[in-house]
Order: structure tokens, then sequence, then C-alpha cells
């Protein structure tokens, strides 16, 4: 199998310098500030309990997941088995 000679050109056009350019001070500077502004996570507030709370009851009702599968299974092999009663 051949390789595409268009491969090399890529590197041709996008200089290296220019794929990562170098962060200048100003721009690491405001991206501490921003930071600073974003909110932090406190479990204790109500948000934190919601998601507590939502958590909690997504591990409850796992434990459904068996019992609606065996109510499915009994259900199918009561319908499946209803017409060769009647027979």
């Amino acid at each position: 199998m051949r390789r595409s000679a268009s491969g090399s050109r890529v590197s041709d056009q996008f200089p290296a310098k220019l794929l990562s350019p170098p962060r200048s001070q100003s721009v690491t500077a405001m991206e501490d500030d921003v930071e600073l502004l974003l909110p932090k996570y406190d479990p204790n507030s109500q948000a934190g309990k919601r998601e507590q709370s939502r958590l909690r009851f997504a591990e409850n009702v796992i434990h459904f997941i068996p019992l609606i599968l065996l109510l499915g299974v009994v259900i199918l092999w009561l319908f499946s088995h209803s017409a060769a009663l009647r027979s």
C-alpha cells in the first residue's frame, strides 16, 4: 500500500509555531481571575443536598431491576401458556 504524497503538505502549510502559540501572561492572569469568580461546590448547599438525594434514589432504584425483569418473565410465561391450556 502506498502512502499519499499529500501527507507532507500539512506540515508545510501550518508551521509548528502557529499550531501552539505561546501563552501570554495576560491570558494566564485572566484565567486566574475567572477561577476566582466560579462558584465552589458546597455539599451542604441546597443544590448539594438535591444531588445527594438524587444519587441515593438512583442507588435504591437499581435494586428494583431484577424484580421488574422477573415480573416480565412471569407475565410472558403466563400469556404464552394460556393458549395451550384452552385447547
